[in-house]
């Protein structure tokens, strides 16, 4: 199918398959990792407080004193926009005796001042201290309040792709530099013009770097989503960005380890149904869905807001996957990005937070989308995902979530398992490899 070049010049570099992969070593990779609490302790001192962290969407505080609370691993922090617009990140704790400032949970919200529940403490939307009562009582502040060192703590707080990211130690590299090259192969997708179409948090019965293994490969799919073979190739394109990666998987296809190359399956029926294609009246093998849902888009690329014209026929049918360490993994398409951001729980290294956050690329003059954030609890985890979202989100979709998810509590006994020596992985695994090396180097104090 020829693709119309004079439109991609420039885009997203595509991955190129013949190149051979970079030589990552072949060492086991211990368990400890996923249930030591000194990992625990030394991955948040050594790494999370050093890297860039994904909270908010910009869009959910478009009114000067518009908070977003966010919680990771132990801490909390509350973003807010302030009277000149800029947004800004804090650590959600009065400077007096530590109460908590933000306590509506997780989530939006507006204030007008941060005041404080306990004794009345009162912080303006940028932070500064504005009010104690009793002044007079505090024999330090006999010659004057020291305002500045008693400001809300901040973080360190930039955006891109219409997120705000924030760090809490100070120095290191720019998001930017921190992100590269990620923002040059994603900008094509105009992700800044995208909404939540859904959000829910899932407490899982893993450690977090299980989960983001989990989603760091498609190795898995012919054992867990055997039904996948039928719609998408298992066998993906795999490619390393740094301390980033990403991998691509053709959907809208057959995997060629499927016993059927010949007929289209149930699944891929379902696929096509999603796509406007008739499996009727189409007539053609299974493995030119992809190149018919190609063709479509394309032949409608200047009539549409969705931005095909910036993307190659490849990012029209397929998934490009990428993981931006340490944890937040993007299912990209020209429509929408199922996203997966995984959380350290505050103190079980046994257990996790999974954010499920759906994007979608509407109209621009389509309502914002409605939906209600909340954490589901491990004890109370759905069957069906789709009975706790808010969107209609399509069965075959779901049920590969669901696959991924019912597994990980068995994954993270045997990782903790004294019989257990250590993960080996394949080249398909290489991504694996990458992030935990990245996370090594961290937390052995070498990045």
């Amino acid at each position: 199918m020829a693709t119309q070049a004079q439109d991609i010049v420039g885009r997203t570099p595509p991955i190129d398959a013949g190149r051979p992969l970079p030589d990552l070593g072949s060492e086991r990779i211990s368990g400890d990792r996923f249930h030591s609490r000194d990992w625990m302790d030394r991955e948040w001192t050594r790494m999370w407080r050093r890297v860039w962290n994904m909270a908010c969407r910009e869009s959910d505080l478009p009114e000067p004193g518009d908070i977003f609370v966010y919680e990771l691993g132990k801490e909390s922090f509350v973003f807010v926009r302030g009277h000149d617009r800029q947004i800004r990140g804090f650590y959600n704790v009065c400077q007096h005796r530590g109460n908590m400032l933000a306590l509506g949970g997780e989530g939006c919200g507006h204030v007008e001042s941060f005041h404080c529940t306990y004794h009345g403490w009162q912080w303006n939307i940028e932070g500064v201290l504005q009010h104690i009562p009793d002044v007079e009582t505090y024999p330090q502040f006999r010659d004057g309040v020291p305002a500045h060192t008693l400001g809300m703590e901040p973080v360190q707080v930039d955006l891109w792709g219409g997120w705000a990211w924030f760090r809490m130690d100070p120095g290191g590299p720019s998001l930017a530099e921190f992100l590269n090259p990620i923002p040059a192969h994603l900008d094509p997708y105009e992700m800044e013009k995208w909404d939540i179409v859904d959000y829910k948090t899932f407490e899982w019965p893993c450690n977090w770097k299980a989960a983001c293994d989990a989603f760091n490969e498609s190795y898995h799919f012919q054992a867990l989503h055997p039904q996948m073979m039928q719609w998408a190739n298992g066998i993906a394109v795999v490619e390393l960005l740094g301390i980033h990666s990403r991998m691509v998987n053709e959907y809208g296809t057959v995997d060629p380890r499927y016993h059927d190359q010949e007929r289209p399956g149930p699944e891929l029926r379902q696929y096509m149904g999603m796509r406007d294609i008739d499996p009727e009246s189409f007539g053609r093998p299974p493995q030119e869905v992809r190149l018919e849902v190609q063709r479509r888009k394309r032949a409608v690329q200047h009539d549409t807001y969705l931005p095909y014209r910036n993307l190659s026929d490849e990012q029209l049918s397929d998934v490009f996957h990428y993981t931006m360490f340490p944890n937040v993994s993007w299912n990209v398409t020209s429509e929408s990005i199922t996203g997966f951001r995984y959380r350290p729980h505050p103190t079980d290294p046994a257990a996790c937070y999974y954010d499920l956050i759906i994007m979608g690329h509407l109209p621009p003059d389509a309502p914002k989308p409605e939906y209600t954030h909340r954490t589901i609890p491990k004890d109370r985890l759905p069957h069906s995902y789709r009975d706790v979202l808010d969107m209609d989100l399509s069965p075959i979709i779901s049920r590969v979530l669901e696959q991924d998810g019912s597994n990980l509590g068995a994954v993270q006994r045997g990782l903790s398992s004294d019989g257990f020596r250590g993960m080996v992985l394949c080249d398909q695994e290489l991504r694996v490899r990458l992030f935990h090396q990245v996370l090594e180097d961290y937390v052995e104090g070498r990045r």
